[in-house]
């Protein structure tokens, strides 16, 4: 009756130690597990950054067809607008070039 008892006392030591191992095996898997999603959330934002740092200062790969023949205006990304050349355009248009001053005429 003794040993009975004591194998009992025994066994029921043995699945208490058991069980706390799984619940601690759980707790650790549950850990693991949230720590595997911070790191697979962290590698999606290196990548995008990554991807963001090759692309700078590049033209896109697709390039869109400009609607119009030909360009009349151009404007910056800045919202700066070119007002065309700061050459007197009469004297071009008749075919003549434009004069130079005595000095500049010199140092050719």
């Amino acid at each position: 009756m003794k040993e009975m008892r004591e194998r009992d006392t025994k066994v029921n030591e043995y699945m208490k130690f058991n069980s706390n191992q799984m619940k601690n095996m759980d707790a650790q898997f549950t850990q693991m597990s949230q720590q595997q999603k911070t790191m697979d959330f962290q590698l999606g934002q290196l990548t995008t950054t990554v991807g963001n740092m090759q692309n700078k200062g590049k033209f896109p790969s697709t390039t869109e067809p400009n609607p119009k023949e030909y360009c009349k205006a151009i404007e910056l990304r800045s919202g700066t607008k070119y007002q065309g050349p700061q050459l007197p355009m009469k004297t071009m248009l008749r075919g003549k070039p434009p004069r130079l001053s005595k000095k500049k005429r010199r140092m050719k």
